[in-house]
């Protein structure tokens, strides 16, 4: 074989060896993607299961909180924001109540023409954004709906984003993140006081 049919038969050979690596790591990525979101479903699905037993009359020792407020934006006008805030009983050793873990913040609100509304799943074992939601109804009549899956170490694993609206959406990955964490800060100062 001449020098130049050997040369192209190698980097063919190494592009063909290059393209399977990537296809076998792409499949793996996959798998964990599926796994991850799997797992932060089972976490919802658990979640809405507790707080709908907690939201029941009968229920004595209720475990959420809710706060409502409102302010005037300029160009936007009153906005009222209604939090919810559900949370889990922490415990030492000796099962003595020593404070709470937020699981699950919904946050609905308006913001001139828009309505809004928020969820974000917490990890109870690391206490990480697990899963953030939105869903913005807007002024021209169009719908936007965001969901951004986390992994563990707080990276983004997944996310799924439908925005019909030339406004575009204020809600990517790091401002749920922010929203999130500004959250459960705000519950951590309600519990202070």
């Amino acid at each position: 074989m001449n020098e130049p049919k050997l040369m192209c038969v190698k980097r063919i050979t190494i592009y063909g060896i290059l393209l399977l690596m990537a296809l076998t790591m792409q499949a793996q990525t996959s798998a964990k993607v599926k796994e991850r979101v799997g797992e932060i479903r089972k976490l919802y699905a658990d979640a809405k299961e507790n707080m709908a037993y907690n939201d029941q009359d009968e229920y004595p020792a209720k475990t959420n909180m809710e706060v409502t407020y409102y302010y005037m934006a300029p160009g936007a006008g009153p906005i009222k924001h209604n939090i919810m805030y559900y949370v889990s009983d922490e415990e030492d050793d000796v099962g003595m109540l020593t404070g709470f873990k937020t699981y699950f913040v919904s946050d609905s609100y308006n913001s001139g023409a828009r309505k809004i509304y928020e969820e974000y799943l917490f990890d109870l074992e690391t206490g990480k954004l697990a899963f953030a939601y939105a869903y913005e109804e807007n002024g021209d009549d169009t719908k936007n709906e965001l969901r951004y899956y986390f992994y563990k170490n707080g990276k983004l694993a997944h996310k799924d984003v439908k925005v019909n609206s030339e406004w575009g959406t204020y809600f990517d990955e790091n401002q749920a993140k922010d929203r999130a964490a500004n959250l459960q800060k705000g519950f951590g100062l309600i519990m202070e006081y």
